[in-house]
């Protein structure tokens, strides 16, 4: 990594803020952070902290006005204004994405975006998905306003890129977890068996499996794609954890680190109305599995999944009351336990009628011939 860099950090409070902050104050970088002042955080040594809305165009123009950058990771606000501000500001530009791809998120729970004069928007026409210098795989999908407001973001920093303005890295983030993250679901399991419930309702028998990034696991890409430069640049990362799990063993980690058993309990996604806090409905029923084979570009260790849900539980643990009271209004989980018992009565229910009815036995044998001892040989008479 190049010593003493200039990098602007836009955000700097989330959970992974502090983690890049302090590594790139460790590597002898001169680092600013960027940020509405709202949340301070205490970082390992001093930064130069510049108070400005990254929400809005005008107030980053304003604060970067006659200043230059090497590098800018912005991980917070939108990201758009943010480019446009900083255009003729930096080197390398460092932008977090999300990942509104074909079919992963449910139609009808949003509404598809159309221009002001009421006529559709041709996504697929004005995204840079082919020929264009950075590789996408798959463009992204437009569903509903944010996801509208998301790709229109992806298509500006790739213009960007392709003319010059910057070099631009995009980093796609599934689902973030571990400590200080908003909204971790992580909060509606762990309440749950702190409440001595030891059935967990999970839809779809809680065997779809979701991409998710560990906070640090972020921090750590994020510092990467910082570092290489020339591996970084014009390139699209799908960022998520080595290993995808599914809800299920993702559930019974966090049981396992808190160590208490737990019994899961399937309903079908329609039906398991209670999971959907937690289970991220209305995402599409399937699974959701991202292609990170381009993050091998970049050279970084990964902290183990069953390592990055310990440390996320125990985080909670240390100070569970006052921890978990502000994650759940960002959750709007409202663990109404009584309805859980009556969808789990009935789930019972219908088992034990199942249970009732006389399937015929499956054999379950393998289909392959298995002898008890070996037929005798036949000789066959040559042919002339």
């Amino acid at each position: 990594m190049a010593r003493n860099m200039r990098i602007l950090l836009i955000g700097g409070g989330g959970p992974t803020g502090p983690l890049v902050v302090n590594s790139l104050i460790a590597e002898n970088h001169e680092v600013a952070v960027m940020n509405t002042g709202r949340h301070p955080v205490e970082f390992d040594a001093p930064v130069e902290r510049i108070i400005a809305d990254p929400n809005f165009l005008e107030p980053v123009r304003d604060a970067v006005r006659g200043r230059h950058f090497d590098t800018v990771i912005a991980q917070y606000g939108r990201l758009r204004h943010i480019a446009e501000a900083l255009a003729g500001h930096v080197e390398h530009f460092i932008g977090i994405s999300s990942t509104f791809y074909p079919d992963w998120i449910d139609p009808p729970a949003t509404v598809r975006p159309s221009s002001e004069s009421g006529v559709a928007r041709d996504w697929s026409v004005k995204y840079l998905d082919e020929g264009g210098a950075m590789p996408v795989g798959a463009p992204l999908d437009p569903v509903g306003k944010f996801g509208a407001r998301v790709v229109e973001t992806d298509t500006a920093l790739q213009w960007a890129h392709l003319h010059g303005e910057f070099d631009a890295t995009i980093l796609r983030y599934p689902r973030v977890y571990g400590p200080r993250q908003p909204g971790a679901t992580e909060w509606s399991i762990i309440r749950r068996l702190l409440d001595g419930r030891d059935r967990i309702l999970l839809p779809e028998g809680g065997f779809l499996m979701q991409s998710a990034l560990y906070s640090e696991n972020a921090a750590r890409i994020v510092l990467a794609a910082v570092g290489d430069r020339r591996a970084s640049a014009g390139q699209i990362f799908n960022c998520a954890d080595a290993e995808t799990i599914t809800q299920r063993k993702w559930v019974r980690l966090i049981a396992a680190a808190m160590d208490r058993e737990v019994e899961i309990v399937s309903a079908p996604m329609a039906l398991a109305q209670p999971t959907w806090p937690y289970a991220r409905w209305p995402l599409t029923v399937g699974h959701h599995i991202l292609d990170t084979g381009n993050l091998a570009r970049l050279h970084y260790s990964s902290v183990p999944v069953r390592s990055s849900v310990r440390r996320t539980v125990e985080w909670f643990l240390e100070d569970a009351a006052a921890r978990g009271a502000a994650t759940e209004p960002q959750l709007r989980d409202p663990f109404r336990y009584d309805l859980e018992d009556r969808l789990l009565v009935a789930l019972d229910d219908v088992r034990d009628r199942i249970d009732a009815i006389e399937f015929p036995e499956f054999d379950m044998s393998h289909y392959y011939a298995h002898p008890k001892a070996g037929a005798a040989a036949k000789a066959e008479p040559a042919r002339t």
